[in-house]
């Protein structure tokens, strides 16, 4: 098989998007390979692990507030364009009780490159401790995402765990580091605005 750089960005560029839109793109290779990028500076944990076309993500962090006040910016999808980075569009197109379908739109840059990732998602809510989100449309055709929050000692333990599958072409060995450390940098925006609110900057910009 030929190699191709155009074709390798540009499915780097959607592995990058994948947290924003509550899916991660997989990559293809012959064996599983796991990808631990759990850092020791902190308490926010990543890791990636990839079996031919799946790929499954765990992350967890925790944050100084309450599961509702993380809850809700979590679900916060009409401003995160606010605070987190790449994002163009995001807006609940259909609302229930227990249920969105948001629709987003990502503009990732990678090297010269900027390419767009967008998706239309139903979650599924269980508030304060707990949303599942799958694919209705978009960039990724398949993927499951449950986030749950539990209370420890006043703190919120934030739980992130996916799966998600692309019948796509990656070289090996160059997706699982890549899309860790996208997902630890948005991860860390999510809790600087959790932090943020509750010192009282409240969800208008």
């Amino acid at each position: 098989m030929l190699f191709r750089p155009n074709r390798v960005l540009l499915h780097l560029s959607l592995a990058l998007g994948a947290l924003v839109v509550g899916s991660i793109v997989p990559a293809r290779d012959s064996a599983a390979q796991t990808n631990s990028a759990a850092q020791a500076n902190d308490d926010l944990s990543v890791s990636v692990t990839r079996k031919g076309d799946i790929v499954k993500v765990r992350a967890e962090f925790v944050v100084s507030v309450s599961p509702a006040q993380a809850f809700a910016v979590l679900t916060d999808y009409d401003h995160m364009r606010d605070f987190l980075p790449g994002v163009v569009e995001s807006k609940v197109i259909q609302r229930s009780p227990n249920r969105l379908v948001v629709s987003q739109s990502v503009r990732m840059k990678l090297g010269f490159l900027s390419v767009p990732v967008d998706s239309v998602r139903q979650v599924d809510l269980e508030p304060p401790t707990k949303l599942v989100s799958h694919a209705l449309s978009g960039t990724v055709s398949k993927a499951e995402v449950t986030t749950t929050l539990t209370q420890v000692q006043g703190k919120t333990v934030v739980t992130y765990q996916s799966e998600a599958t692309l019948n796509s072409w990656l070289p090996a060995g160059l997706g699982t580091s890549i899309i860790g450390t996208h997902v630890r940098e948005q991860l860390t925006h999510m809790r600087a605005e959790m932090l943020r609110r509750q010192g009282g900057g409240g969800s208008d910009r």
